[in-house]
């Protein structure tokens, strides 16, 4: 029995598009932890290692600015340091 069937030819029905949960598989999810516990891994370290050094950091810029201080207060002027050489008539001693 041939007959007619007008909804047999007509445009396809389109179809939602794919969920996200179709699109993300259980494998991709494994590689992504895997990942970021590996990073975790070689970060925790580094953190170990740098903490004394950011928590003295301050400590150590205060003592910096100290010997910058001293240094300053003990230095001479230039003219005074030149005047004197100058005046004792010392050179510089060439060993050959």
């Amino acid at each position: 029995m041939n007959f007619y069937n007008p909804f047999m030819y007509s445009m396809p029905v389109e179809t939602a598009a794919p969920s996200l949960l179709s699109r993300i598989s259980f494998g991709s999810i494994l590689n992504g932890a895997s990942r970021t516990l590996n990073f975790v891994n070689q970060a925790i370290p580094v953190v170990k290692q740098m903490s004394p050094l950011m928590k003295n950091l301050k400590t150590m810029f205060n003592v910096m600015n100290e010997f910058k201080k001293a240094d300053i207060e003990n230095s001479a002027p230039m003219s005074d340091v030149t005047s004197e050489m100058v005046n004792a008539g010392e050179g510089p001693t060439f060993f050959i």
